[in-house]
This record gives structure tokens, C-alpha cells and sequence, in this order.
């Protein structure tokens, strides 16, 4: 279950992926183009935290697992 303090980053996260790349199906996407964009959303999470006013949060490990 995750931390309260990180759901509301997570969604934010949601939000800033889907504008970054809006409507596209996993199935037309490679491999590496999938690790590119876990990697970017990581690299987003110090936005997604700021934006909602929990700066200095760490990435919560329990989605890093989901994404392995």
C-alpha cells in the first residue's frame, strides 16, 4: 500500500505522462522505448512532488517493483 503522502504525486505523475505522451498504445511502443519513458517519468518525480506541494519525496519503491 502506498504512503497517503504519495498518492496524490502519483496522480500528478499520471497527469504529466499523459501529457507527455497522450494516447498511445503500449502495444505500437519497443521495448527500449518503454524503458525510456519509466526512466523519464522517474526523472518527472521531483515536478510531480513540487507540484503538489510534497517536495523530497522518494520515488515509492512498491511501483518501481510493479515496473519489474
Amino acid at each position: 500500500m502506498p504512503n497517503p503522502k504519495d498518492i496524490a504525486p502519483l496522480i500528478e505523475l499520471l497527469k504529466m505522462e499523459a501529457e507527455h505522451w497522450p494516447r498511445s498504445r503500449t502495444d505500437d511502443v519497443s521495448l527500449s522505448d518503454l524503458f525510456f519513458r519509466d526512466q523519464t517519468l522517474l526523472e518527472m518525480w521531483p515536478e510531480a512532488c513540487r507540484r503538489t506541494g510534497v517536495s523530497g519525496r522518494q520515488f515509492p519503491p512498491g511501483v518501481i517493483k510493479l515496473w519489474k
